[in-house]
């Protein structure tokens, strides 16, 4: 069964298109802590990416990820069984700050809140490279973030979910992914209370995290771009050079 979805305009899948970063001044080495939360000013990865979006959209902040085994699974949540726990990678980084670019009220209803990209905040420098890229594809219109100890979680939560009489992990998490056309916000996995993050992407299709990294190879983030720049859809990991 198929999540019923709604969404504005179609998001292309991934291009291979790249262009270096434009020379820009470099970042100072960083301590790697996550953000104030309540920071007036946004990072330079954040200001970065909001420019070369080319979006009038505002940044959200979702609070902090941690990291304690320093490995994060991000796929479609609504798959059932352990389908979420085939996209996983490590990353140098015991806590990340969830930031979302989104389009803020847009006094029509239905396009508020549209996220353009996901931002996993580790120092926030201006990122220069981009490093491991984890591919994954959605089929309910929505991404699914969280560690490897919430990943589990919610696998066995499909157990949990039958032994109940309930269904299984899809018939737990349908519902929410269908309250609103589109979200970012935390979900508590029972009986443990284990979190992982969900967001809309407005339509199905194929999506990537992308580590990237500042100029002195440390990580500045991981991105989720949805919505890709506003001018050509390029997802905008693609407009930095690989990693070394």
């Amino acid at each position: 069964m198929k999540i019923l979805k709604t969404a504005f305009e179609s998001i292309f899948g991934r291009k291979d298109k790249s262009n270096s970063a434009s020379e820009t001044e470099v970042d100072k080495p960083s301590s790697g802590c996550v953000p104030e939360p309540d920071s007036e000013e946004p990072s330079a990865a954040r200001a970065w990416l909001k420019e070369v979006s080319e979006r009038d959209f505002v940044w959200k902040d979702l609070g902090v990820l941690a990291v304690p085994s320093q490995e994060l699974f991000v796929s479609d949540p609504a798959c059932g069984s352990d389908y979420h726990m085939r996209h996983t990678a490590s990353v140098d980084a015991v806590a990340l700050h969830i930031w979302v670019l989104e389009s803020g009220l847009d006094h029509k209803g239905f396009h508020d809140h549209t996220n353009g990209l996901v931002w996993l905040e580790a120092n926030g420098n201006r990122p220069f490279t981009r490093g491991t890229e984890l591919g994954f594809s959605v089929d309910s219109a929505s991404l699914g973030i969280g560690n490897i100890e919430a990943g589990h979680a919610f696998t066995r939560l499909t157990d949990y979910e039958l032994d109940a009489g309930r269904g299984d992990s899809f018939d737990w998490i349908s519902p929410f992914l269908q309250e609103k056309p589109h979200f970012a916000r935390w979900l508590e996995i029972p009986p443990d209370r284990h979190r992982i993050f969900v967001a809309s992407t407005s339509n199905d299709g194929g999506f990537a995290a992308v580590w990237l990294y500042d100029a002195h190879d440390l990580l500045s983030g991981v991105l989720i771009d949805i919505a890709g720049r506003a001018t050509d859809r390029l997802f905008l990991d693609k407009l930095l050079p690989d990693r070394s």
